[in-house]
């Protein structure tokens, strides 16, 4: 038993070094997350009068678990290629994407927990409008309904 816990501690130790380069991107996904799944949370309680749901607890925590193993396969694939270096600037576009759709998701939140805050509906609208005018391929692809537009 003693042996499976130390295989098991220096299989994780070995993992989390060599996602090692990753790391700030995963914690600021990870933190994000986190916000977003307190405020929905909270704005489903306090706002909206929902009971909690575990199912949809888990449809978030199934999203993120998405997410990361995305950015960890996306590095790890690039890195056995060879272009670490591109693998790195991969998950930083891909981050860079989520924090936006995370960003405008609990801005939308704080604004339903807020409803009398300017700088939140302020903040909001900027994310979710103004933005978009300055990304015509983001602008196209939430127009063209493909999608499900809101993160859990």
């Amino acid at each position: 038993m003693q042996s499976l816990k130390s295989f098991t501690v220096i299989s994780l130790a070995a993992i989390l070094a060599y996602f090692e380069p990753v790391h700030n991107v995963l914690a600021a996904v990870l933190l994000l997350f986190a916000l977003n799944f307190l405020f929905g949370l909270l704005a489903g309680l306090v706002v909206k009068g929902e009971k909690f749901s575990f199912r949809k607890a888990f449809v978030c925590i199934r999203e993120v678990s998405v997410f990361l193993l995305i950015f960890a396969t996306v590095f790890f694939v690039g890195d056995h290629l060879g272009a670490r270096g591109e693998s790195l600037q991969a998950v930083s576009t891909i981050a860079y994407a989520l924090v936006y759709f995370y960003a405008v998701n609990i801005c939308k939140n704080l604004r339903e927990l807020f409803p009398q805050s300017k700088p939140i509906s302020y903040l909001y609208y900027l994310l979710s409008i103004e933005v978009l005018c300055k990304l015509p391929l983001l602008n196209n692809y939430l127009k063209a309904g493909n999608h499900d537009a809101h993160l859990a």
